[in-house]
């Protein structure tokens, strides 16, 4: 790591992500420890719901997709629906939050395959992938 709190204390937006001045700016950096659970809890969060934007930049979020969706994490016995939320517009859908192990069975069971071509499914599958391996590896 070649940033340093005394460079995040003087342009905290030097670095990208960083929207905020430090809250414990007197710890050095490499006094950190990663907090591989919320890391896991976060990012697992982000690659969902990235999967079901592309879906609906696609316009393929609809009926059967959300079918196929249910269907599959059956298959990977991961309880999860949707449903539509009335009070925010006709195409605001709702679904099962996922908790930790059953977010990491998505991650490594879940086929991408049935919502998407090919080549699409194996590019989101890589990437699902290696934030897998990361993950184990900070285990």
């Amino acid at each position: 790591m070649n940033k340093t709190m005394e460079q995040l204390n003087s342009d905290y937006t030097a670095y990208k992500g960083h929207q905020q001045v430090p809250l414990f700016n007197m710890i050095p950096l490499d006094h950190w420890i990663v907090d591989e659970l919320h890391i896991m809890l976060r990012i697992t969060d982000h690659l969902w719901n990235l999967m079901l934007n592309e879906l609906r930049e696609m316009d393929l979020f609809n009926d059967l997709a959300r079918d196929v969706i249910v269907k599959e994490m059956s298959r990977i016995k991961v309880k999860f629906q949707f449903w539509k939320e009335r009070e925010k517009g006709p195409e605001s859908w709702n679904y099962t939050s996922l908790m930790g192990e059953d977010k990491m069975k998505v991650l490594k069971e879940f086929n991408l395959g049935l919502l998407f071509l090919p080549s699409h499914a194996i590019k989101i599958r890589k990437l699902w992938d290696k934030f897998s391996d990361l993950y184990n590896d900070l285990k």
